[in-house]
């Protein structure tokens, strides 16, 4: 008896497919993640702007509280307004600039 192992080489082929199959399967989820990635960055800057546009609101309630007209706020926080009065809170990006517009509180 010789002690070589016997290979076998039908089954060889379904376990190469397999393997190869799985890393295809693999690379693809990869870039699927990484291009989803990309998208939802840029989506997220418009939260960041909200966020802040609710924070000068925020500024706008508590100074009034405190006795602050218009226009010392305005000037204290040094906010915009556009052609209808509203509040004008832009934030730049790399990307994109993202522009957020609410009345006066």
């Amino acid at each position: 008896m010789s002690m070589r192992k016997r290979m076998n080489k039908r089954g060889d082929i379904p376990v190469t497919i397999l393997v190869l199959g799985v890393v295809v399967i693999c690379v693809f989820a990869i870039l699927s993640f990484f291009i989803s990635n990309k998208s939802v960055n840029s989506s997220f800057s418009a939260v960041d702007a909200v966020e802040g546009a609710s924070i000068i609101k925020e500024k706008i309630s508590l100074y009034e509280n405190l006795g602050y007209n218009k226009e010392e706020i305005k000037t204290i926080l040094d906010l915009k307004e556009d052609s209808q009065g509203k509040i004008v809170v832009e934030q730049f990006d790399v990307k994109a600039t993202t522009t957020v517009r609410f009345p006066w509180p």
